[in-house]
């Protein structure tokens, strides 16, 4: 899913592919650490690298920031709020995968309900 206005990506190497991929699988383990550590290595070196890891990182820190309002609410709510945060988990895993699958294809990804922090 490409949104406007992304400049082309151009031929994408096997490399670049597989690096896209492990950045995205990574932050279902590390959070954001895993892809800031990857597209810091990495983002001078390929413009598909530079937009999956910004992409992955504004998607991680959104994730992080609707994680502590759900906490809030459920403490609020007196634990009503944890199916949100159920639901959050699942939509994490969810978006993570589909973008690993999206990086290894080749294909530029969109993240859904990502607060766009590196443009």
């Amino acid at each position: 899913m490409s949104e406007e206005g992304q400049a082309p990506l151009g031929e994408v190497t096997d490399d670049e592919r597989n690096l896209a991929l492990l950045m995205h699988l990574l932050a279902l383990f590390t959070g954001f650490v895993g892809p800031l550590i990857v597209w810091l290595v990495k983002k001078d070196d390929s413009t598909y690298l530079d937009q999956h890891g910004k992409e992955a990182l504004n998607f991680q820190i959104s994730a992080l920031i609707y994680f502590l309002v759900g906490m809030v609410i459920t403490v609020v709510t007196c634990g009503v709020g944890f199916f949100l945060l159920l639901a959050l988990v699942v939509l994490m895993w969810v978006a993570c995968i589909l973008a690993a699958m999206q990086g290894h294809r080749g294909d530029p990804c969109s993240y859904p309900l990502t607060i766009r922090l590196l443009k």
